[in-house]
Order: structure tokens, then C-alpha cells, then sequence
């Protein structure tokens, strides 16, 4: 049996290239919000969401990884993140120079 998505909305995901419904937690992702986003082919990413769009389910963000570790503002789908990070994990990831820790959970 289905069960029924989050959202009746579905977002393309740029990371996966799947068209998805967001999770219940991804639901939560507003201003001021904390992520990651783990990828099989990409650094791990790290960001804030600045401010919502009026495009529902998109985000202006400022994202940093170890390819770019002073961060750039990206558009950020609600689907993409991984997980949502609290402010004190957020600045232990920017203290290890947005490195990713061994056994971290994703």
C-alpha cells in the first residue's frame, strides 16, 4: 500500500536528477534553517537558508563545502538537503574547514 507524500508537490532534485516529494522533515527547512547535503558525487555541502522565495519549496541560501569554503548564496530546492543541522553542528563543520567527520551520521 502507498502511503500518501508530505507534500502534493513534487521537486526535481539536482543532486539525484529524481523527481521527489519532500519528507516531513524537509517540510521544516524556513529562514534561518540549518543543512547538509550528502552526495555520492559532490563535497558535502553546508548552509543557512537566507530567506524563502516565492516559489514555493525554494530557498535563497549561502552554502560553503571544501571547494568553497568562504561560500556562495545558490538557490536550494527543499528536497536536496540530507539532513537539518543545528547551529552548534553547523559551526563545528565550519571549524573543521567543512570537512566531513568518519562515522558522522548522514
Amino acid at each position: 500500500m502507498m502511503t500518501k507524500p508530505a507534500s502534493q508537490i513534487s521537486y526535481h532534485n539536482y543532486y539525484t536528477g529524481a523527481r521527489v516529494y519532500p519528507y516531513d522533515w524537509q517540510l521544516k527547512l524556513q529562514k534561518g534553517s540549518y543543512f547538509r547535503i550528502v552526495t555520492e558525487y559532490y563535497p558535502t555541502v553546508y548552509g543557512v537558508i537566507l530567506e524563502t522565495l516565492s516559489e514555493k519549496g525554494y530557498f535563497r541560501v549561502q552554502a560553503y563545502s571544501e571547494r568553497i569554503p568562504y561560500g556562495h548564496k545558490a538557490i536550494l530546492c527543499i528536497v536536496e538537503p540530507t539532513r537539518i543541522l543545528t547551529q552548534q553542528e553547523f559551526e563545528e563543520a565550519r571549524t573543521r574547514h567543512w570537512n566531513t567527520v568518519e562515522g558522522e551520521v548522514q
